[in-house]
């Protein structure tokens, strides 16, 4: 990456970062309902009017950044890890350890995300901590995948060969010499992962699971403001906007990367 993709992607991480914390900036109570001012057009005191209970639709959207985008980074950081340590150890052993790897991470694989929230939403209820874990489980097989194959091409190029004859540690072979040289890839399919981790979350919130109906979020914004869309169609407009955004930035990041 040259300075100029590495600019570019500082400055739209900076915006995740200040988008996660935007609930701290909110001009309102994202939750406060007031009847009386119900379905108000843009103005100074209201930018982005009031929905269908007279709550602030821009707080509103903020509020759900803060939320959306820190399940994004809890889920997949742990995805990160988890991902990166089982395709690291199924990529470099063999025998009856790559075995048992590759079957736990095949029985993953095989369930879709909305399985592990049903099943979640089942046991605990909706909520932050119910939506984190369902995309973790349901993504982390796949980081593992993408490690394992490219390990398994790492492992047999010349510069692997050499190190080995060279005495290097199995600890500095990957730390030094093979997990560096993934890193790239693995960037570029957490992105991705990402951005559809905030579709799932928009998604699941959308048809009214995942996330309880006490959570402010984009999805559950639309949902609420569909049955007003002939009147005010700017109030599913701004979060679905603010969803595509989200997603493309995270694209963004993945095609600068690469």
């Amino acid at each position: 990456m040259n300075n100029k993709t590495k600019t570019k992607i500082i400055l739209v991480i900076i915006v995740f970062v200040l988008l996660a914390m935007s609930n701290n900036f909110t001009p309102h109570n994202p939750v406060k309902q007031n009847l009386s001012i119900r379905l108000q057009p843009s103005s100074k005191e209201y930018p982005f009017g009031t929905d269908t209970l007279g709550r602030c639709v821009l707080s509103r959207v903020l509020a759900g950044g803060k939320l959306t985008i820190g399940i994004v980074i809890l889920s997949s950081t742990m995805v990160l890890i988890l991902g990166t340590v089982f395709g690291l150890i199924n990529g470099l052993y063999s025998g009856k350890l790559e075995i048992v790897f590759e079957s736990i991470i095949n029985m993953f694989t095989a369930l879709p995300p909305i399985i592990y929230i049903l099943v979640f939403v089942g046991i605990w209820g909706g909520g932050a901590f119910t939506m984190i874990l369902s995309l973790t489980l349901s993504n982390w097989a796949r980081v593992a995948k993408l490690v394992k194959a490219k390990v398994d091409i790492e492992k047999n190029k010349a510069y692997v060969f050499c190190a080995i004859t060279s005495g290097a540690s199995r600890k500095r072979l990957i730390f030094v010499h093979i997990l560096p040289n993934c890193i790239r890839e693995i960037l570029v399919f957490m992105s991705l992962i990402c951005a559809d981790m905030i579709i799932l979350i928009a998604s699941f919130s959308f048809i009214g699971i995942g996330l309880g109906s006490d959570t402010v979020n984009w999805g559950q914004m639309i949902a609420e403001g569909r049955s007003k869309v002939r009147i005010r169609p700017d109030i599913i407009l701004y979060p679905a906007i603010t969803i595509f955004l989200s997603t493309f930035l995270f694209n963004y990041i993945g095609k600068e990367t690469d």
